[in-house]
């Protein structure tokens, strides 16, 4: 079967990623003979008509501002046309993987790297600045690993253009809530201020794991941006300082890029702290973190042994509109609803920005869910649609600890906000007695701040993204999310988000083993599917279940295809010590 050809010229390829805003595949220029990354524009259809068109024209434009700028840190636009109904805009193609990718896949990068990655943004950023043009849209899964060393700044399809700016009727505010300024959030301000509070908060993603800000939905992240202080960052290091100048609140008190570039390169050249052997050691000696939430956004991996998650930066991962939440699915970029983080417990006098603003948050917010929510796997991103997640990434970003190790380790004294809880493990006796399954050794009795209980294996990383939590080891991925707003039925709510995902290109080389109805609580049904991912297969069951009239879960479980069968004993372990609310 011959591939599409669009506007006579690029031959379609494989998708290399699907946002808010658009899908970009790999395309081959047959005029040229060189392979490009090609973005078709395709926007929320619950806009009116008038701002889709507003939209697209504006894209456009934004195609044709970005074709002016030439540096090695931005991925270059080479042409932009409308053909048979549909916007394209031709990119350079960069063999890659994303900054989210990798956070999702390999974990926090060290504070050194971090700074080499920041400098180049930067230098993309005072690049596109000086030619007036602002990004808008900075963050993890908008910075590409080059394959050949390059970090490079991609995807400007929010960009703003000197007087050439955009508005809707819908009252839309483009970009990704966790990465969006809190001028941005209440005003819709586009300073190039706007783009550094960005990379801050990408920064802080890259060294943390997560993002500095992230609720259960779009109106408690954004509401967080404006009138909270962001989550300390205990493993930033040398990056501590250009991390909290870039992400201060005004915009007039905020590094501007000069002053961050000098502090990226005393980052980059200062001596290490060896922060991370120390860490481990701690880790090892406390008792598993019962404030963990997260979402599975694993991209891709080159390695074997670790997992991955397809990629979704800016699209809600289920066709329900927000509001709807279904049965939890682990993965990617908008978590679905949960508790909140306790983070920062304290009460706090709004911003100055709130009072102006509280109004633009509670207009902006339904919108956000159709048209920032990736993933990104996002973009963390914060909950869109509840709806189940099947694949992470993106994304995104949390508002929880870093990720900690799981252990079964004794410990004392009252936990502090994001720290270990000792109540997060227990004797075997106590499993018995609630009869479940005896704890087997190598095996930690894991208790939630939710309320539910699960065995998982000691030693396991653990990292909470809104409301999911996760458990990861090489090769493996286990996730638990949850929603108070059941799906009842779970074999169509599978099949719907079966159908989203494959379609959009989630899970290259899918093959479906069944979505099936099963014996476990009131009611619940299983996903299992294999597919592709850097090289390696990988196999994945997700699992839906109502427990209640007002609670549900889901459960993802990955390994590679290889290590299916031998892991299957643990995923049954899994089912039978969970215990809901």
């Amino acid at each position: 079967m011959t591939a599409e050809a669009v506007h006579d010229r690029y031959r379609l390829g494989r998708i290399l990623g699907a946002g808010g805003m658009g899908r970009v595949y790999q395309a081959r220029d047959e005029v040229l003979g060189r392979d490009v990354a090609l973005k078709e524009i395709l926007l929320p259809p619950e806009l009116i008509e008038a701002d889709q068109e507003a939209l697209r024209n504006h894209m456009l434009r934004e195609g044709r501002a970005a074709a002016r700028l030439a540096h090695p840190s931005v991925a270059r636009v080479y042409d932009t046309f409308e053909s048979e109904g549909r916007a394209w805009i031709v990119m350079e193609y960069i063999p890659s993987r994303s900054l989210q990718e990798v956070i999702d896949t390999d974990g926090p990068l060290p504070p050194k790297r971090v700074a080499e990655i920041g400098i180049a943004v930067l230098a993309a950023l005072r690049s596109a600045h000086a030619a007036g043009v602002r990004h808008r849209d900075v963050k993890p899964a908008n910075v590409l690993l080059a394959d050949d060393g390059r970090v490079v700044l991609t995807d400007f399809g929010v960009a703003a253009v000197d007087d050439d700016s955009i508005a809707t009727r819908s009252g839309l505010v483009l970009g990704s809530p966790q990465y969006m300024a809190p001028e941005r959030v209440v005003d819709g301000d586009t300073s190039e201020a706007g783009d550094l509070w960005s990379l801050g908060a990408t920064l802080y993603s890259a060294v943390e794991g997560h993002a500095p800000y992230t609720g259960h939905n779009v109106m408690e992240t954004i509401t967080a941006i404006v009138s909270e202080e962001p989550q300390s960052a205990p493993h930033a290091g040398e990056l501590g300082p250009v991390i909290g100048g870039l992400l201060r609140k005004s915009p007039g008190a905020r590094l501007q890029a000069e002053e961050a570039q000098r502090l990226l390169e005393v980052a980059l050249t200062s001596v290490p702290r060896q922060r991370k052997p120390a860490r481990t050691a701690r880790l090892k000696a406390s008792p598993p973190a019962t404030s963990a939430q997260a979402r599975p956004e694993a991209p891709a991996s080159a390695l074997p042994d670790a997992p991955s998650l397809p990629d979704a930066p800016s699209l809600p991962d289920a066709p329900s509109l927000p509001g709807a939440p279904s049965l939890p699915e682990v993965p990617r970029e908008a978590p679905p609803a949960g508790p909140r983080d306790e983070r920062s417990t304290k009460s706090r006098k709004p911003a100055p920005l709130i009072a102006a603003g509280l109004v633009v948050l509670l207009l902006v917010a339904g919108v956000f869910a159709w048209t920032t929510m990736r993933s990104d796997k996002d973009e963390p991103g914060t909950a869109a649609p509840a709806a189940p997640r099947t694949q992470a990434s993106s994304a995104p970003a949390t508002a929880s600890p870093s990720p900690s190790a799981v252990s079964s380790a004794p410990s004392s004294g009252t936990p502090s906000s994001g720290a270990p809880s000792p109540a997060a493990s227990s004797p075997a006796p106590a499993g018995e007695a609630a009869g479940r399954p005896a704890l087997p050794a190598g095996w930690t009795d894991y208790r939630d701040p939710t309320g539910f209980q699960v065995y998982v294996p000691t030693g396991w990383t653990r990292s909470k993204e809104g409301s999911m939590v996760y458990f990861r080891a090489p090769g493996r991925v286990f996730g638990v999310d949850q929603t108070k707003s059941p799906q009842w039925d779970p074999v169509g709510d599978w099949r719907g988000k079966a159908d989203y995902r494959v379609a959009r290109g989630d899970f290259p080389n899918y093959h479906e083993i069944h979505i099936k109805e099963v014996k476990y609580f009131l009611k619940a049904a299983d996903w299992e599917f294999t597919f592709d991912r850097g090289g390696t297969r990988q196999h994945v069951n997700n699992r839906g279940v109502v427990t209640s009239k007002k609670q549900a879960y889901g459960f993802y479980w990955q390994t590679t295809d290889a290590a299916w069968s031998g892991a299957r004993d643990d995923l049954q372990l899994v089912f039978d010590s969970f215990r809901p609310a």
